[in-house]
């Protein structure tokens, strides 16, 4: 199972520059993990789709593949929102499992700072949705990026990456603060 996800993660990277004409890299580092995502960029009458990898020296990788739309809220430009599913996969030191999360992201453009915004995201996977050892899996992020090329940005993020187990707590397979660069294309 692991060997497929990850195979059709790294297809996903390649695959759906085709699918859409405007495309964005995130590729972030913190001192024990590397992560990187690829989404389409938000277009107004069509599903975006997302595939990400995360590696933690210590804990283990989470794989995501994930579809949303995205839209302005309440017509302003300067606000967005994002909302749908990812499913993931974790191989995590120790516990396995995979399941379907729910969530969304809202960004806000800062209109007093040329070039500045701040994103958050929440995606949660339920009891019923979670397999094999995970019981429930909850993954936030927060980041403040700022614009310094027409088609690249940089970021200041804090993840939390955490697995409720079935015989026993939680653990993090991530959790804090990484730095890391945007691409569109």
């Amino acid at each position: 199972m692991k060997f497929a996800l990850s195979t059709l993660t790294l297809i996903s990277l390649f695959l759906f520059p085709t699918i859409s004409f405007s495309n964005q890299v995130n590729l972030d580092l913190s001192d024990e993990t590397i992560h990187v995502a690829f989404t389409t960029k938000p277009s107004k009458k069509s599903l975006n789709i997302s595939a990400s990898f995360l590696h933690h020296e210590d804990d283990g990788e989470v794989y995501a593949i994930g579809a949303f739309a995205q839209s302005p809220i309440n017509n302003r430009q300067d606000l967005h929102g994002s909302l749908g599913g990812r499913f993931y996969y974790l191989d995590a030191d120790g516990p396995d499992g995979y399941g379907i999360g729910l969530g969304g992201e809202v960004g806000y453009k800062i209109p007093s700072m040329q070039g500045l915004s701040v994103h958050g995201e929440a995606y949660y996977a339920p009891k019923v949705t979670m397999f094999v050892d995970i019981e429930r899996f909850v993954d936030v992020s927060v980041r403040v990026k700022y614009r310094i090329l027409e088609q690249g940005a940089a970021y200041l993020g804090y993840r939390s990456q955490k697995v409720h187990l079935k015989h026993s707590g939680s653990e993090n397979i991530d959790e804090g603060v990484h730095v890391g660069i945007s691409l569109q294309f």
